[in-house]
């Protein structure tokens, strides 16, 4: 008899995609994308559950959710600031972070801000 059932029982796959989240950005289900990029529904099911697909279905998943590959390992609200910083110089960089750290405070003495 195999204790393999007890030493992994409750144990989920650390996940290190955010497919499920850009998933649920896109409005797309998992019967969904089955059908976008023609792969077994199983298949999809596994990558929902942690499992990191191949890379020829990661281009796939990118071109679908509208992001490249580097995309998928980031939460989809996170991606629009890395495309957005992408081509900026290092000046530029401290400049916006620098903008939005006294955004933040100003916002932040109102009252109304965290």
């Amino acid at each position: 008899m195999s204790n393999i059932e007890e030493i992994h029982g409750g144990k989920s796959p650390i996940r290190i995609h955010y497919l499920p989240e850009w998933a649920d950005k896109r409005n797309l289900s998992q019967a969904d994308i089955v059908r976008e990029i023609g792969v077994d529904k199983s298949l999809v099911s596994r990558w929902f559950d942690g499992t990191l697909p191949k890379a020829e279905y990661l281009e796939r998943l990118a071109a679908l959710f509208g992001t490249d590959v580097h995309g998928l390992f980031r939460h989809p609200d996170d991606d629009w600031l890395a495309k957005f910083f992408r081509d900026k110089t290092e000046e530029q960089k401290e400049r916006a972070i620098e903008m939005l750290r006294i955004f933040f405070r100003e916002h932040d003495k109102t009252g109304t801000g965290g």
